[in-house]
């Protein structure tokens, strides 16, 4: 309501709460009163057009339908990830296409009818259809969808792809470490294959006992040539910061690494294609190398066990070998050692121990038999 000061100019006062519980507090002095309620009927009418207008553009957000929200995020998918990391992109673009091809939800349906029972029913529609581990990665790439959405869409806050149950086992299978015998197979059968970055994966994999993760983050500038060192990065760590990890470059890596850079050009970055080590292919043409050579099929950490293994085994110090599998105590890599080929030899010397009292016995018996004869 606008007053006369004392100096005898009118000043006008507006206070407006807008939808967001926002106050608007504005003040300004006029020379007549009339001019005063006028500025504050033009102000007032300026701040509920702006609200009205404001709310108008989240009523259409909230309206927005389950199909544009995927138009929207596949959009987003594709400008982010690209070149190396456009597979990436397209396994989000596969999982939305599951997600619809269920039929619980159509993409006609408003972002704000979604319900937890409906991604419920997707989720056991899915189950039926695809393995546990490639449903727990459809959900995952829904779920960051919807987060996207929450963040840029002023979709509902309230994530109904979150606490779903594991569609895969959750008890821990160890991991199965191959002879040597039966690496050299493989080996020798992925330098036959048509594709040449199975042979050099498995032997980079061998000698330098990376971890999957760590191979697809390889990159040329990461193969020191000149130092004859090769950096592995990992965020296998508390802070889970990368960090990059240098170890020796072996000769015969060296010769094959420079020999596969001129084959495929300075050009790429990273050393080798994503598709060769796609977590969502689950490296399947290691398993048909490994069925094609009658071997018992194996994967990369058995290979990276048996990197460990060979070389402790053939002499190398417990020291070179943390160094080698990148742990951060060497109680850690007797551990990791122990668990992978080690005896437990408590066992053997409880059963040689109860095998002994177990002859005395008898043979004390024997002898009061004898005596009472």
């Amino acid at each position: 309501m606008a007053f006369q000061m004392k100096n005898g100019k009118w000043k006008g006062q507006l206070y407006y709460t807008d939808r967001n519980g926002k106050v608007h507090r504005k003040t300004k002095n006029f020379d007549r009163k009339r001019d005063a309620l006028q500025w504050q009927n033009e102000e007032r009418k300026r701040l509920e057009l702006a609200d009205q207008e404001a709310d108008t553009k989240q009523k259409s957000f909230k309206d927005i339908l389950v199909g544009e929200w995927a138009e929207l995020y596949m959009e987003h998918a594709f400008n982010t990830f690209t070149d190396e990391n456009y597979k990436l992109a397209k396994e989000k673009q596969r999982a939305f296409r599951r997600f619809f091809e269920t039929g619980v939800l159509s993409p006609t349906t408003p972002v704000s009818n979604v319900r937890k029972k409906d991604i419920l029913d997707v989720f056991n529609a899915l189950k039926k259809q695809y393995s546990g581990k490639n449903v727990d990665r459809q959900i995952k790439n829904l779920k960051a969808a919807w987060n996207w959405g929450i963040d840029y869409l002023e979709m509902p806050e309230v994530n109904p792809f979150c606490r779903l149950p594991k569609a895969a086992s959750t008890g821990e299978e160890p991991h199965y470490m191959p002879p040597l015998e039966d690496m050299l197979k493989v080996l020798k059968l992925g330098g036959k294959n048509d594709e040449p970055q199975h042979y050099l994966v498995l032997f980079t994999l061998l000698m330098t006992a990376a971890r999957r993760v760590e191979m697809r983050r390889l990159t040329w500038a990461d193969v020191k040539f000149m130092g004859e060192q090769i950096g592995l990065r990992t965020r296998k760590r508390k802070d889970r910061i990368e960090s990059c990890d240098l170890i020796p470059l072996a000769t015969e890596l060296a010769a094959k690494l420079k020999e596969y850079k001129l084959q495929v050009g300075s050009k790429r970055s990273y050393v080798f294609s994503g598709i060769q080590l796609e977590a969502g292919l689950h490296m399947r043409w290691l398993k048909r190398l490994c069925v094609k050579a009658k071997v018992t099929p194996f994967g990369v950490h058995g290979i990276r066990a048996l990197a460990g293994t060979l070389a402790h085994t053939n002499g190398a110090c417990l020291m070179d070998v943390k160094e080698l599998l990148r742990h951060k105590s060497t109680h850690q890599t007797d551990k990791y050692l122990r668990k992978q080929y080690r005896q437990n030899e408590a066992v053997n010397i409880l059963s040689s121990i109860t095998s002994k009292a177990g002859n005395n016995g008898k043979h004390d018996e024997d002898r009061n038999d004898a005596s009472a004869a």
